[in-house]
């Protein structure tokens, strides 16, 4: 993932201030640091590197009043991986030569040579930060390993390493699987006697390849798998190319064909949950055309069987499962030929219904929970409340990801159970189209929208900028884009006076198109004039649910010569949370052109660590709520710290937004925030303040 690029902070060892300044400045005009630092002796040599978070140390040991070997001593003792640099006397240069090969000094040179100086400088700034950078992906891929691992014992699908034919080891699902119950038992078992034998072949021709490491990719196979029982079952063999324990070997992952836990459903087939689940998933897909259009709306609902694990608790679980079936039945018997009814698993149904706009798909809501009950013998309420919980979704015109529909259903289905007293601290109600359905149109909504189609048509909105600032010496100028819109009457309106309306009247995309192709003409204009500019764009949910929308950016950038990496493109994270099949494509196309992709109001989610595992990103830009008091708010401050550290931890840089005090800077830098932006520091302006 691609860093920013930043100056380092340079230590100086030496008593004389003006001396210091002198070789500071000197560097600072070729451009080779940042930040300085001088202090006269080694006393607070360590504190100093850490707390200034200094990237190279000079030490001037021609300076008589500097004890070079109190210097030398100290470094040593030292755990950092900050290079020391010496500045010596050259009549002194074979005695000092002798000594500071023995304290790991990474190289001497003679004073006066500013030349030679400035080359070691950059030298070992650019080796610091390519250990870093190692260390860094050692330690993901430690990490990685680690959770691949942790994962591998929960799974449901069968995972085990093998080496010349033998199993090394062997997740619990696996072992399961083929009917054993110690762990052990397997590992003495080599894979060809987990075959068939008609099959024996196909394993023994994997085997070969991958001894002679002629297996790059995964490769796919059918085979028929012996039990311990002798009992034979169909399964598939997915094999690649793995290491254990830092030795090369085959990773198995064995998954029946037919799930060994099948039941009826109803319908006189029988399907495994995972099947139901795919089956619903590819029948939603042949609604939508392959531009993602849809020419007759349609809606998705997820209905769940109400206090399932109790039923299944009292009743038993046989008997409540027969219970269930039957409750299918009566789901198709009201959908009728309004659609189709799926069993997604033991309690829950997926239901397509055909040509149904909201108040068609709220009829139908209200039909099933007030007619689809269970049988009389299994309820265990009053008969007031519904036998279900139900959440529908409704697409019309352009959809997202199958996963994506599904998932906005299934959180509709149970947001029930997530009231007011579950809503976090300064999070905002939700502004995505994925909430639409649960807005109402806003009094003025109609006014609105004819002001953002006049301007539209007249090009009225306007483009302001809003710096985001480095706190740790980068010399990048970021800028957020925002924006304004001129009325009929010259009246300016803010983003947060017409966004919302814009959502709920279908002209957000529109909105988006014209901010992005200004903000590329205007970066492209800037570049020309050599002013190191990045902007940054918001996405809204109804342009990244538009599959042609990289190639309308990609237009935009050939029109006018611009890079990809000059241009950021933010989602907000519950738009993400929501919307993960969708944007993960999205981001993944993006990256391609070399775009740089960031997420926005950054820090609500639960567990924000999945969205930096699963996407690859630039930037997050934590919520503005985060900057409000919080030099007073402790509690704050640790959660900033928290996910300024985690942001880190995936090589992502993260940015505070909403900073209104000097306090908070404070706070800010001692955490490790690459970046800031609010009004404290500038507020958004129509012109950009550029140094060339």
């Amino acid at each position: 993932m691609p860093t920013q690029s930043r100056k380092p902070t340079l230590l100086i060892i030496i008593s004389e201030t003006t001396e210091a300044e002198r070789l500071a400045g000197a560097l600072r005009e070729e451009g080779l640091i940042g930040q300085s630092v001088s202090i006269p002796n080694a006393e607070r040599l360590e504190s100093v590197i850490k707390d200034r978070n200094c990237d190279l140390v000079l030490c001037c040991s021609y300076d008589r009043d500097v004890d070079l070997d109190s210097v030398l001593t100290s470094y040593k003792q030292i755990t950092t991986d900050t290079p020391l640099i010496l500045m010596v006397d050259p009549d002194n240069w074979s005695a000092v030569a002798n000594k500071a090969g023995r304290f790991g000094v990474r190289d001497l040179v003679r004073r006066y040579d500013n030349e030679h100086l400035g080359l070691v400088v950059s030298r070992e700034f650019e080796d610091l930060l390519k250990r870093r950078e190692a260390n860094g992906l050692s330690a993901r891929l430690q990490n990685c390993e680690a959770s691949t691992l942790s994962l591998l014992e929960v799974t449901s699908a069968g995972v085990a390493f093998v080496q010349d034919g033998m199993h090394v080891d062997a997740n619990p699902a696996y072992v399961r699987l083929f009917g054993y119950t110690d762990p052990d038992d397997i590992l003495t078992v080599t894979l060809l006697d987990l075959i068939a034998a008609d099959d024996q072949k196909k394993i023994r021709d994997l085997l070969k390849r991958a001894e002679q490491s002629q297996l790059v990719d995964s490769l796919t196979l059918d085979v028929k798998c012996v039990l311990a029982d002798a009992r034979e079952i169909q399964a598939r063999v997915l094999a690649a190319p793995a290491e254990f324990d830092g030795e090369p070997c085959l990773r198995v992952i064995i998954q029946p064909v037919q799930s060994l836990e099948t039941r009826n459903t109803g319908q006189g087939e029988t399907e495994s949950a995972n099947f139901g689940v795919q089956r619903f998933l590819e029948a939603i897909e042949r609604q939508v055309n392959e531009d993602r259009s849809v020419e007759t709306p349609f809606a998705i609902f997820y209905v769940r069987i109400a206090k399932s694990g109790d039923l299944k608790r009292n009743m038993g679980l046989t008997l409540a499962l027969e219970q269930f079936d039957e409750f299918q039945g009566r789901l198709s018997a009201i959908v009728g030929d309004r659609g189709s009814v799926t069993r997604l698993n033991d309690d829950s149904f997926g239901i397509i219904a055909h040509g149904m706009v909201d108040l068609d798909a709220k009829g139908l809501s209200e039909h099933l929970k007030n007619d689809a009950r269970l049988s009389s013998g299994s309820a265990s309420r009053d008969g007031t409340d519904a036998d279900l919980e139900i959440g529908y979704f409704v697409i019309s015109e352009r959809a997202a990801a199958a996963e994506d529909i599904l998932n906005a259903a299934y959180r509709l289905c149970i947001g029930h159970r997530y009231a007011d007293h579950d809503h976090k601290l300064g999070q905002d109600a939700p502004t995505s189209l994925a909430a639409k359905v649960k807005q109402e149109d806003a009094a003025d909504d109609e006014t609105i929208a004819r002001k953002i189609e006049y301007a539209l048509r007249n090009d009225q909105l306007r483009l302001v900028y809003q710096p985001i600032i480095s706190l740790m010496g980068d010399n990048q100028e970021n800028y957020s884009v925002l924006l304004r819109l001129l009325d009929e009457d010259e009246n300016l309106l803010e983003a947060r006076d017409f966004i919302g309306a814009a959502i709920r009247k279908g002209l957000i995309e529109e909105i988006d198109k014209w901010t992005i192709r200004a903000a590329i003409q205007v970066i492209g204009e800037q570049r020309s004039a050599g002013h190191n500019l990045s902007l940054f764009i918001n996405l809204s949910e109804d342009t990244f649910r538009n599959p042609s929308i990289v190639l309308w950016i990609c237009d935009c950038l050939r029109e006018f010569d611009v890079r990809g990496n000059w241009l950021t493109f933010q989602f907000q994270e519950e738009l993400v949370v929501g919307n993960l099949a969708s944007i993960g494509k999205l981001v993944e196309t993006l990256k391609k052109i070399k775009c740089r992709v960031a997420i926005n109001r950054f820090g609500v989610a639960e567990r924000p660590e999945t969205l930096l595992q699963g996407m690859s990103l630039d930037f997050v830009l934590l919520k503005p709520s985060f900057a409000q008091n919080l030099a007073d708010d402790a509690e704050k401050q640790q959660r900033l710290l928290q996910l300024a550290t985690l942001a880190r931890e995936f090589n992502v840089k993260s940015i505070v937004t909403g900073v209104e005090d000097a306090r908070a800077l404070t706070v800010l830098w001692t955490a490790g925030v690459d970046y800031v932006q609010g009004n404290f520091l500038q507020r958004p302006s129509p012109t950009l303040e550029v140094q060339a």
